[in-house]
Parts: C-alpha cells; structure tokens; sequence
C-alpha cells in the first residue's frame, strides 16, 4: 500500500482544538498548496513569525507537518499526513470519525508518472489538460458519494426516531423501575449501540464503548468508575433485552 496506517498519537478533543484555531487552517491551507517557510507565512499572514513559529511547532508536534531540510536555516513546511475529519450531527444522532495516515514519499512517482496513457500525451500543455480533466471527475465522483451518504444518513436518521419510539414503548417502564441517577447514561449506553452496530456487533470492548460515551481524556480514576457503571448498566440493559447478554464477563449485543 502507498499509505501506511499510523497510529492515531492525538485526541479528538486536541485535534478539534487544532483545526479550530483560523489561524492553522489558514496555516494549513496555504501549506496544502505549496510548501512554505515561517518568513513566507509571517508576510502572507501579516503576523509576527514568533507567532506563526509557535502555530506551526502546534502542527509538527503532531505530526501533522513536517520541515523538508530541519538543517538548514530558513527551510520550508510541508504536509506530513493525510487527515481526514468527518462530523455528523443531527437530533438523534451524533458522530465525529478521523483517520490519521503517514504520507509515503515515494507516493510521488506512483502516478502519473507509470501511467501508460500519460507516458503517451506529448505536450506539456495536453499532459496538464489530461490531470485537470481526471481531477474534475474525481470530484465529480466525490460529489455524488456525498449526495448519496446524504441521502443514507437521513434513512438512519429516520430508523434512529423509529428505534426511540420504540424504546420509550417496550422498555422504559423496565428500566425506570429500579431508581438511579444514572437512567441517562443507561439510554446513552442503549443508543450508543445501536448508533454504532459495525463497531459493537457481536462482542463489545468496554473500553471502546467507553471512549464514545466519554471520549478518551478522562483521568484513570473517572474511568475506572465509569467503567464500573457501564457494567451494572449493561446486565441492567440484558434483563430488558434478549439481544444483549453477559458470556464469561464478556459482553455481547446480536442484531
């Protein structure tokens, strides 16, 4: 593969934080494009370059980019790693997914470069219409992915209302019998499942159920009291539900 799959080092809460300052996603904007150096972006910008040093040490500690010749004085920043963000966010449902790749270097002479059609175009001129004419199409083609997972989150949007309804009718009264101050994380919990039932089918890892309902920067104590929680919740949840049981303190959600 031309990518290789890195290790996510950085926390959703950090890398929102990130993407949130106007300042880096300009930073990031222009870097995209062509690489640049502090003095460049300090000009473009019109901002001190202690300021846009301090922006950019933020953005390569995260190895989100790197300094093509760290050597030499003056070099210039390039992207590291290809990141992807996507947020959804609706009445009844919410989910924000990222990856995090490492861009390979040699991903450069992939293509066009060993493209049989390319090697055969023979003016500069025709070679830049043939990229232009297969970047169109791809965005094209992105563009109607987009129209269709749409059009596919309204339907889970509209299942998601159907799924409530339900619950409210078939086992609120069940759940509501025994008083806790935790009902809430109990429904949480119940939706959370369903919200998610690629990554909870079948066995399902506390910790990762953990993290979507508190994120991953809560200290070790919390955690462990969290988890303590979810764990009374979930045998809560299986007397209500035949399709969630406990099999040798494992968990287990089948639809």
């Amino acid at each position: 593969m031309a990518l290789k799959e890195e290790k996510q080092r950085i926390s959703l809460d950090n890398l929102l934080e990130i993407i949130g300052n106007p300042t880096r996603r300009v930073i990031l904007s222009k870097l995209s494009k062509i690489p640049h150096s502090t003095s460049e972006l300090s000009n473009t910008l019109e901002i001190s370059r202690q300021a846009v040093h301090s922006q950019l040490e933020i953005l390569k500690n995260h190895d989100i980019i790197e300094r093509m010749n760290p050597e030499e004085r003056g070099s210039k920043y390039k992207i590291k790693s290809n990141l992807s963000l996507r947020i959804d966010i609706t009445p009844d449902y919410y989910h924000i997914k990222y990856e995090m790749t490492s861009i390979d270097p040699s991903l450069e002479a992939i293509f066009p470069k060993n493209s049989d059609i390319y090697d055969k175009i023979k003016t500069p001129n025709q070679k830049m219409k043939y990229l232009g004419d297969n970047i169109k199409e791809i965005e094209q083609n992105l563009y109607k992915l987009e129209l269709n997972r749409r059009k596919f989150l309204q339907k889970k949007e509209s299942f998601i209302i159907e799924l409530k309804h339900l619950m409210e009718q078939q086992y609120r009264d069940k759940l509501r019998k025994k008083k806790s101050t935790l009902d809430n994380l109990e429904m949480e919990i119940f939706y959370t499942l369903f919200f998610n039932p690629v990554k909870f089918h079948s066995k399902i890892n506390i910790d990762s159920l953990l993290d979507e309902l508190f994120f991953s920067d809560i200290d070790r104590i919390s955690r462990a009291s969290h988890r303590t929680s979810i764990e009374h919740l979930l045998r809560d949840l299986a007397k209500s539900m035949d399709i969630l049981r406990e099999v040798d303190n494992n968990w287990f959600f089948d639809i």
